[in-house]
């Protein structure tokens, strides 16, 4: 999977590094594998919600949540695409209380 953008997930870690190694082993995982629906994703990561349309992945034991849009790697014939994941948002638990937070281009 392609991660768009990876420079969302610097600023969480550099803005919440207690959740810095965290979020290296997730986007190690997420950049290894070729998701094709959320099945999969819930295979790799166990919390992982679909809530209307987002995907979002609890960090630190739900200290953090991390939501995400998920393009799924697409399969048809002999032409195949990797797949996209991106970052909406990087939110402590407090902040994702408040839906209006879910969209937001990080770090506005």
């Amino acid at each position: 999977m392609h991660l768009v953008t990876r420079r969302h997930l610097r600023e969480a870690m550099e803005r919440y590094p207690d959740a810095a190694n965290e979020i290296k082993v997730w986007a190690g995982i997420v950049e290894a594998v070729r998701w094709h629906n959320f099945s999969e994703i819930r295979s790799w990561f166990k919390d992982a919600d679909f809530v209307d349309g987002y995907i979002v992945f609890n960090i630190r034991r739900n200290r953090y949540r991390l939501i995400t849009v998920v393009h799924y790697a697409k399969t048809d014939g002999a032409q195949q695409t990797d797949g996209h994941v991106y970052i909406r948002s990087f939110l402590t638990h407090r902040e994702y209380d408040n839906r209006g937070n879910w969209d937001k281009r990080y770090g506005t």
